[in-house]
This record gives C-alpha cells, sequence and structure tokens, in this order.
C-alpha cells in the first residue's frame, strides 16, 4: 500500500488492509471507493461495513462492501464537491448518507450497531433494516462538555455496552434495544478507548490512566506515557502498544520500538505488532 496502514481486518478467506488515506486491500487487490479516508470499519458475515466524514463539504456516509470481489474505485473528492453528495459507494452492497457524523461502530457478524453525533444509537441488519434505535444518554448531569458523547460500543452475546467519556456506560438488549442497566465507573476519567473480553475490560483515559477491569472491579490501574493505541486480552494478560511502547499491563517492563505501532495482531497464538511501515513483529521484541 502507497500509505501507512490504518487498520488490518481479519476474515477467513483473508485479510483487508485499509491505509490512513482510505485504500482498501482487500486479498491483495486494492482501490479507493471512498472519496477520503475511513473513520470506522467493523466485519459483518456479509462483508466489510465502514464509514467516511468530509467535515468541510459536512457529508458522512455509511456503505457495506463485499469480500468476494475485487474493492473498485470510487468517486474522487473533486468530483464529490460537484454532485449532490448522494453518491452509491463503488462496488457496495449497499451504501447510505447519514445526517450526522458517526462517532462509533460495532458487529456482533449478525448486525451492526453505531451511533451517529446529537442523533442516537442504532441497530441494523446486515442488510441495513433498522431493527431498534435509542436516544443518546442526556448531558442533564454532565460537569463538563462532552461528557458523556460515546466513546466506544462494545458487544457481547447479550448486551451492546454504550461507553461514555465520563465514565457512564448503559448496557441495551441486542434484540429490542431496551436499556437494561446504567452504571457510573468509579474512576476519575475521559475515556477515549474501550477494550473488552468477556467479562474483562480495560479503559484507555485521554490523559494516560489505564485500567483493567475484572466484573468492574479495578484490577490494575496504571499511567502510561501515551494514550493507548490498541490493545488485545492474549495468554490471560492485556498486551497494550501506546506510541513507540509495547507493554503488559501488568508487568513494570517496557519494550521500545523504532517505529510506531499501529495494531495487534493474534497470528498463530502469537501477539503481533503491525507498525506504520506495514511491517509485522512480535509484540515485547
Amino acid at each position: 500500500m502507497a500509505a501507512a496502514p490504518w487498520r488490518l481486518l481479519q476474515f477467513p478467506d483473508g485479510e483487508i488492509f485499509i491505509d490512513v488515506e482510505g485504500e482498501i486491500s482487500i486479498n491483495g487487490d486494492s482501490a479507493k471507493p471512498f472519496p477520503c479516508e475511513v473513520t470506522h470499519a467493523e466485519l459483518c458475515d456479509s462483508g466489510l461495513v465502514a464509514t467516511w466524514v468530509d467535515h468541510e463539504l459536512r457529508m458522512a456516509r455509511m456503505a457495506l462492501l463485499p469480500l468476494d470481489k475485487k474493492p473498485e474505485n470510487g468517486i474522487s473528492r473533486s468530483d464529490l464537491r460537484m454532485s449532490s453528495g448522494n453518491v452509491k459507494v463503488a462496488g457496495s452492497i449497499w451504501s447510505h448518507s447519514l445526517d450526522a457524523e458517526p462517532i462509533a461502530l460495532a458487529s456482533n457478524c449478525e448486525r451492526i450497531f453505531f451511533a451517529l453525533y446529537t442523533r442516537g444509537i442504532y441497530c441494523i441488519t446486515n442488510d441495513s433494516v433498522e431493527i431498534w434505535r435509542q436516544p443518546l444518554l442526556g448531558e442533564d448531569n454532565a460537569n463538563l462538555p462532552g461528557t458523556n458523547s460515546i466513546s466506544k460500543i462494545t458487544i457481547d452475546d447479550e448486551f451492546a455496552t454504550v461507553w461514555t467519556r465520563g465514565g457512564v456506560f448503559r448496557k441495551l438488549s441486542l434484540d429490542s434495544g431496551d436499556i437494561v442497566a446504567t452504571n457510573q465507573l468509579n474512576l476519575e476519567c475521559d475515556i477515549e478507548n474501550v477494550f473488552s473480553n468477556g467479562d474483562r475490560v480495560l479503559i484507555s483515559s485521554r490523559d494516560g490512566w489505564a485500567w483493567d477491569l475484572l466484573d468492574g472491579e479495578v484490577q490494575v490501574a496504571r499511567k502510561l506515557r501515551g494514550t493507548i493505541q490498541d490493545a488485545v486480552f492474549h495468554d490471560s494478560e492485556w498486551r497494550i502498544i501506546s506510541w513507540r511502547e509495547d507493554i503488559v499491563f501488568s508487568k513494570p517492563e517496557v519494550f521500545t520500538r523504532p517505529e510506531l505501532g499501529v495494531q495487534l495482531i493474534i497470528e498463530d497464538n502469537e501477539c503481533l505488532v503491525l507498525d506504520n511501515q506495514g511491517v509485522k513483529s512480535k509484540h515485547m521484541g
């Protein structure tokens, strides 16, 4: 790929590379279906669901791309300026204009869950049929602007959990969207990201603090030099990349790498780091 990698997604028949400029490579076949960079991307049973946002043109779009066909080049940003904006994403199974910026996206393979800024939280089928929607959490008790902005949606077997910057998290029924529970983390945090593995959750705050939670109880708290770029729970440990550092969260050792880590990948039961040059190497060296 010509640009640095942004995300690697693996599926049974291969892998998808997405670079920071929006080029998508599916098993080596590359194209740029979107007019700008990809903002969110997840795999579902029907393919790759992804979003793009152009703040200057005040446009946003979501599309589902098949994995059994070569990706296609779509409209350029300059041509988009001259169009009505309602242009189908090239090669997509479906695509839709969005009336607000997508701020979170998740999938449990069978359904797609997403949140739109100032609009709400939605669940759709892989065919883009809406199943339910819920309003966003209100700002009534927010101490700071953006406290109730959504940072992440995580999915388990029963619930979609919506996490806010201020530490409020709400469990929603996967089937109906009904609110099952609303809770507040007992932490001073400004959540940037949430990583989950069953009953294990890793919270990453924008000030560099991170917390490992088991059933809601803090197991380890640690201040990192930077925020967490990616994390996976592997061999009963949270493995993390942060800036140029590899970290095992429960251990003091830090491995410094020459290139920036982009993503953690498990291959052949080994934890690897994909760096910004597109090279994979062993986590912790």
